[in-house]
């Protein structure tokens, strides 16, 4: 086997797929741990970097690429800075492939493709997610060296992560009168409004005085959102799972047998007109 392997990766050397070959090949993996009637997650940005990304910290201001997120669920603004200050980083953006897609319904679960990492450039793992229907609250790691993928040697260590309610972010960027949350209907009856505050933990999903009520209140999709089924302030509630696993080595072959495939019917076609 050894030898097969040192076979293959000088063959796609040869190929240009030295990046391939030098990295570890990973799957990432994210659940919704909600009950039914509890809430939703925006698509999860995943973020592999070499220690650097520090998407945001607690008691400062969020960026407007976080706010982007964490007020409406999108990743453009977030993907966008990434490539600007991680060249050599590896992204993904998963969202759910059922339901009310692209959004994580209660129970939901998602796998990304095949992700490239290394050790040197996109060895830490950093993530981000909008619940709705709240204003602004989210998930993600504030410390972007909480999440080393590798030891000291270089070995692949994987990530098997609760996220817990006691860890859910609020980031200071709009009042939470629940009007303007995505995903609750009636939330257009009145306009959101800027807060002006600093990234501080959620405390829930309390609404300020004539707000429109989460709790009670109805999803996009028809289901009414539970008291015990959403209140991630609870003790040990958990909010969402993420696993980062390598993929095994069949796998990892089967990428450089299809390239190598490629290879093979294209000096085929280009021989053609000279037989």
């Amino acid at each position: 086997m050894k030898i097969f392997n040192k076979g293959i990766a000088t063959i796609a050397l040869g190929l240009g797929l030295s990046s391939a070959v030098n990295a570890t090949t990973i799957e990432v993996q994210v659940s919704n741990l909600f009950d039914d009637g509890g809430l939703a997650i925006t698509p999860v940005w995943l973020g592999f970097h070499d220690g650097t990304f520090d998407a945001f910290d607690l008691n400062a201001s969020a960026s407007p690429a976080l706010q982007n997120l964490a007020e409406n669920g999108a990743t453009g603004d977030v993907e966008a800075s990434f490539a600007s200050l991680n060249s050599n980083g590896v992204q993904s953006v998963l969202a759910a492939p059922q339901g009310f897609a692209p959004v994580f319904e209660p129970g939901e679960t998602a796998t990304t493709g095949l992700l490239e990492i290394d050790a040197a450039t996109s060895g830490y793992f950093s993530f981000l997610s909008m619940l709705i229907p709240t204003n602004d609250a989210f998930i993600g790691n504030d410390n972007p060296l909480a999440y080393d993928l590798f030891n000291d040697q270089g070995d692949f260590l994987g990530l098997d992560l609760i996220v817990l309610g006691s860890s859910v972010w609020d980031a200071g960027t709009e009042l939470n009168t629940g009007f303007g949350a995505p995903f609750l209907q009636g939330a257009g009856a009145q306009p959101r409004q800027d807060e002006g505050g600093v990234v501080t933990f959620s405390n829930g999903l309390q609404v300020l005085p004539g707000g429109l009520a989460i709790i009670g209140g109805t999803t996009a999709t028809g289901y009414t959102i539970d008291q015990a089924a959403a209140d991630f302030t609870a003790s040990g509630f958990e909010v969402a799972r993420i696993t980062v696993s390598q993929v095994s080595e069949p796998a990892t072959l089967g990428f450089f047998a299809s390239a190598l495939g490629g290879m093979v019917v294209g000096f085929r076609r280009r021989a053609l007109p000279y037989k």
